[in-house]
């Protein structure tokens, strides 16, 4: 595991010195986790000449040394910038040392700055986060296992789901059987919404009962090895009307398009445009209110984003969503998702659920 995080420290030192910066200071504990392998609540990790200080406190002596990697360790007994005092890791003056400006409180940065005022602090955006959106070998098959422990809930819930049962049932059940399958737990809470609630793209389970007519958006994802999967189905309750087919068959067609144009060095946006393009000439382009799609990884949100102003090109090795929706207010929605691995020529959906209307 140790050649996992040494590859990946490596990149990030290899960024850093093109950027021009003399070090960084990382508070986030995500990027942290990628960088070291440490999974605790409070860390710190600090680069500096191509080496990685970790620190942390007291309650995570064992589990820093169980876990962290290629990082020199120093457990603080006091405040994190005595520690880096006392560690002397800042040997000159004016470095220009990185900072997680989205990560880290106006108050954080006042403190920091004050105590160690001889470094110039330079704000910084994402740099981590560009370097783990193109993910490894081991990331894909967390995620992997992941997507398969969501296809193999989805076929075991699909007979519980029926008329007279809740959304919030349903949603905690499939937490249930996340565990019992083999994940750590949800990616984050299911979105289970029916009928005129399904028109609302991140509706919180309700104790709604499912009635004859409902669309019902599932969107959920298992947790496993800290790798986030995210799968959205749409079924419905009883015979589906020529408008419920309607809207299903644009939003599928919308998905599968969106799939078929992905591949490394297009542009975030024209996945964007290739999902919303078909909405838009079906007239429904008014009711699709979101962005295509978005990264996963250690986090269910991350980089890349695919919407219609990212110009960035997506890479190899990416993992991303495509999620188009329609959403008619108060009467119901739509939303196909699928996990889709970048690759040079195209792009590889890594969820096996059916994809065709299924009539409960």
């Amino acid at each position: 595991m140790s050649s996992i995080f040494n590859s990946r420290l490596n990149k990030l030192y290899t960024s850093l010195s093109k950027a021009g910066y003399d070090g960084f200071y990382i508070t986030n504990l995500t990027n942290i986790r990628y960088l070291t392998g440490f999974t605790g609540s409070a860390g710190l990790l600090i680069i500096y000449n191509n080496e990685s200080f970790f620190f942390t406190d007291g309650r995570y002596i064992q589990q820093s040394q169980e876990q962290v990697h290629d990082s020199k360790i120093t457990i603080i007994s006091s405040g994190y910038f005595d520690a880096i005092k006392e560690q002397k890791i800042f040997n000159q003056d004016n470095l220009n040392i990185g900072f997680e400006s989205q990560h880290m409180s106006f108050s954080y940065y006042e403190a920091l700055s004050k105590s160690l005022s001889n470094i110039s602090w330079v704000s910084t955006e994402s740099i981590v986060e560009n370097i783990a959106a193109v993910k490894d070998s081991t990331e894909i098959d967390s995620l992997k296992t992941a997507i398969e422990i969501t296809d193999e809930v989805f076929t075991k819930i699909l007979p519980e789901i029926k008329e007279g049962v809740t959304e919030k049932y349903i949603a905690t059940r499939i937490s249930y059987l996340f565990k019992m399958n083999g994940a750590e737990g949800d990616s984050y809470e299911s979105i289970i919404a029916g009928g005129p609630r399904s028109a609302l793209p991140h509706a919180r389970p309700t104790e709604r009962e499912f009635i004859k007519g409902d669309f019902i958006v599932m969107d959920f994802g298992a947790l496993y090895n800290g790798y986030h999967a995210d799968m959205t189905r749409t079924l419905v309750v009883g015979k589906p009307t020529s408008k419920h087919r309607e809207i299903y068959d644009i939003v599928l067609e919308s998905n599968l398009n969106g799939i078929a144009s992905a591949k490394s060095g297009i542009k975030c946006s024209d996945v964007d445009f290739a999902c919303r393009s078909i909405i838009e000439n079906k007239n429904y382009g008014d009711f699709f209110t979101h962005s295509t799609g978005h990264g996963i990884g250690l986090e269910v949100h991350t980089l890349p984003r695919i919407h219609k102003s990212n110009q960035s090109l997506l890479e190899e090795n990416h993992v991303i969503t495509i999620e188009p929706g329609i959403y008619i207010p108060d009467w119901g929605g739509v939303r196909i998702e699928d996990d889709c691995l970048i690759q040079k020529n195209g792009c590889i959906p890594m969820n096996n659920s059916t994809k065709e209307l299924i009539v409960v």
